[in-house]
């Protein structure tokens, strides 16, 4: 079996996590939420409970990344506690469309802020923009974790010291004399309670997931029995700070009904505090923040690809390591390559898609977190160098948030729910076929 070098430290895996996270969501579904709740208090309601949602996950993948500390994540984590069929799935709706499309969406989103700045005709529009983004991101990845690394922790301290100082800026303002010129914009009641918050609930779940990206390396981590749960801590405590923050500062700057009839919420609460020198200064950090989620997607996702690679005899070479860089190369040119596919082939025009999956995404999260119980059973005796915080009832926590988010998704997004669950029963088939092909 083709192994993985051990190169990144606690700082590395720490930033990971944050930048795992903090990608293109906290620059707009704020603004969802605060259309979908009818009050300033239910905003920040929602968020505080995310984050609480977000460490009780990453306090359970703790215990089992530190316990199974290979490339691939929750992959292995429910190969091992439930077979290879879920996590088989787990791998097809990961590799297939989540994770790939997120690639292929996000690229074209940091496109659409490069048009801003500079001329696009040349490499073909938006569309040739994002596909040389996720060219050279993928390359970048192909000469070595490292470099990948590098990138990714430049992005990721510039899009946290962006949005800190957007934080202090809405402070400074909220403390501040009241803005008299401000006008109060006209927008439509929020939806009903019970139907608001799962649709708020969704935009948050979408907006805090990506912690588990760093397990994904995790066989490239030193000393990762104590590595990753301090990873992990340490990257939930600087998002969570950070989203309630910025979340603070947007109500600050334009108080519920502003933040819900903005279409651009960092921008326009930049705009408040500085004015259009502010406004384009967020906008810059937005483009690094996208971009820097590119970089992340690509670097931890493909290790379920090259995970997958070792189980599945038809993806054996995706399990190939790059001799001179200790790259998982193949599977870096299978994602990156797909996810060129999926841009192409929608002209770009995927972000409905995405938004229908994230029930797809969270049914893994939850099951990835199930493991733990799963695993407490069948492996009593095995190594924990990290048992997780607040046992049996944290992970139970986890599990039911995620329960709560897949309802939730089928809620607020149902024809995409549905689709994505035939896109789970399309895998299942494929799975047997191949099965029985063997």
């Amino acid at each position: 079996m083709s192994l993985l070098r051990r190169q990144l430290g606690l700082f590395s895996a720490a930033l990971v996590v944050v930048g795992g996270i903090i990608g293109s969501g906290i620059f707009f579904t704020p603004a969802a939420t605060a259309a979908a709740l009818p009050s300033a208090g239910w905003v920040v309601f929602v968020w505080a409970l995310g984050g609480v949602v977000a460490l009780a996950g990453a306090l359970t993948y703790a215990e089992l990344g530190a316990m199974l500390p290979e490339a691939g994540g929750a992959y292995v984590y429910i190969r091992e506690a439930f077979g290879p069929l879920p996590a088989f799935l787990s791998a097809w709706m990961n590799a297939g469309l989540i994770s790939s499309g997120a690639i292929a969406a996000v690229a074209m989103g940091f496109a659409g802020y490069l048009g801003r700045f500079l001329p696009l005709d040349a490499v073909g529009g938006p569309i040739g923009a994002a596909a040389i983004t996720i060219v050279v991101l993928t390359a970048t990845n192909i000469l070595g974790i490292k470099p990948g690394v590098a990138v990714q922790n430049v992005l990721t301290i510039a899009k946290i010291a962006a949005l800190a100082g957007l934080v202090v800026g809405g402070l400074v303002l909220v403390v501040g004399p009241p803005d008299v010129t401000a006008v109060s914009p006209t927008v439509p009641a929020a939806p009903p309670l019970s139907r608001g918050f799962a649709s708020a609930f969704v935009a948050v779940l979408f907006t805090i997931g990506g912690w588990q990206q760093m397990n994904m390396i995790a066989g490239e981590i030193r000393d990762p029995a104590r590595n990753i749960p301090r990873a992990l801590g340490i990257g939930i405590g600087i998002v969570i700070a950070v989203y309630l923050g910025v979340t603070g500062a947007y109500l600050g700057a334009l108080g519920r009904d502003g933040l819900a009839a903005s279409v651009a919420p960092a921008a326009d609460t930049a705009a408040r505090i500085g004015g259009a020198a502010a406004a384009t200064a967020i906008t810059v950090a937005a483009m690094l923040s996208i971009l820097g989620f590119v970089n992340v997607a690509l670097l931890t996702n493909a290790r379920v690809v090259f995970a997958l690679g070792h189980d599945v005899p038809a993806l054996h070479a995706a399990g190939r390591v790059h001799a001179r860089f200790g790259s998982p190369w193949v599977a870096l040119v299978m994602l990156g390559g797909w996810s060129l596919a999926l841009l192409v082939a929608t002209r770009g025009s995927i972000g409905t898609l995405l938004g229908g999956v994230v029930f797809a995404d969270w049914i893994f999260f939850a099951l990835g977190a199930a493991s733990v119980f799963r695993l407490r059973a069948l492996r009593p005796d095995a190594v924990r160098p990290y048992r997780a915080l607040g046992y049996p009832w944290l992970p139970a926590f986890f599990v039911a948030a995620g329960i709560v988010g897949i309802v939730s998704a089928y809620v607020s997004e149902l024809k995409m729910s549905l689709f994505g669950t035939g896109l789970l029963v399309v895998g299942a088939v494929i799975w047997r076929a191949a099965r029985r092909a063997d």
